[in-house]
């Protein structure tokens, strides 16, 4: 890669830069945060080094010269579950959240963007068997709506004013479902996917962090350009695999790469 990237599996990210110094790129979240594709002998997905957090640590070389990325993601996790432990990865400092914070106060100064990317793991149970379960998404959204906010403020306690935090929202992978006749299901999910930005959006704003606004695809999942969209900035149409391709993970670090260009003029 042409960047200096120092991407580290969650139980050592925080010890992998002895001797080293910022800046500093850290990253939390969950498999999308680490660059989560199929391969041929794990169609599941394995974490590779062409998601948006790797594609972003090259686009700002030239704000941030030398910037390193350490990403805390962990596939599979919840908002939750980043504050309590609970999920497959494990931490040194117990949680995801709580090793990229005991990170943060370790590097002082040297930490200037961190970009937060959970809710999807906490709503996807609620999609199943192209059915929307508004019962379990209203739940779901209720218990994002609890935990971002704490690490949110959790982060930014543990940084500087130099540190800019930006949130991610998430685009809809299920309206490529759309592409296979389920076009009712895949409308529906439109609007889970619009209600979980919107609660996710507020508890950026509110928390001081900038939004990015990755692009979605429209509110009629059954426009063909929706449909191609999906196909293409994701693997929903090849292999039924709800994660990015490479050219769906340079749209989000496009997206982040905005939001980061708005929030330093903010700042400055």
């Amino acid at each position: 890669m042409a960047a200096a990237l120092l991407s580290a599996v969650p139980a050592g990210a925080a010890t992998r830069t002895s001797g080293q110094s910022g800046p500093y790129y850290v990253a939390v979240g969950a498999s999308e945060a680490v660059g989560v594709q199929p391969v041929p002998d794990h169609p599941h997905g394995v974490r590779t080094d062409q998601g948006y957090a790797d594609d972003l640590t090259a686009m700002e070389q030239h704000r941030w010269p030398g910037l390193r990325l350490v990403d805390f993601g962990c596939p599979g996790i919840t908002a939750q579950g980043a504050l309590d432990g609970v999920g497959a990865c494990r931490y040194p400092s117990g949680s995801e959240l709580g090793t990229a914070v005991r990170f943060i106060e370790g590097h002082p100064g040297e930490v200037v963007l961190a970009t937060v990317d959970f809710g999807f793991n906490d709503i996807w149970p609620c999609l199943t068997h192209h059915h929307v379960d508004e019962r379990c998404v209203s739940t779901a959204i209720g218990r994002v709506a609890r935990a971002v906010p704490e690490i949110l403020a959790e982060l930014r306690a543990a940084g500087d004013r130099r540190l800019l935090i930006v949130g991610l929202q998430h685009s809809d992978p299920y309206v490529a479902d759309a592409h296979f006749g389920q076009v009712a299901f895949a409308d529906a999910t439109v609007t889970v996917f619009d209600r979980l930005n919107d609660v996710l959006s507020a508890a950026y704003a509110r928390a001081g962090a900038v939004v990015a606004q990755v692009p979605d695809t429209g509110s009629n999942a059954a426009a063909p350009d929706a449909v191609e969209t999906a196909c293409a900035q994701t693997w929903m149409c090849t292999d039924r695999n709800i994660h990015p391709t490479p050219a769906g993970y340079r749209v989000i670090a496009g997206a982040i790469a905005s939001a980061i260009a708005r929030g330093r003029t903010r700042a400055g």
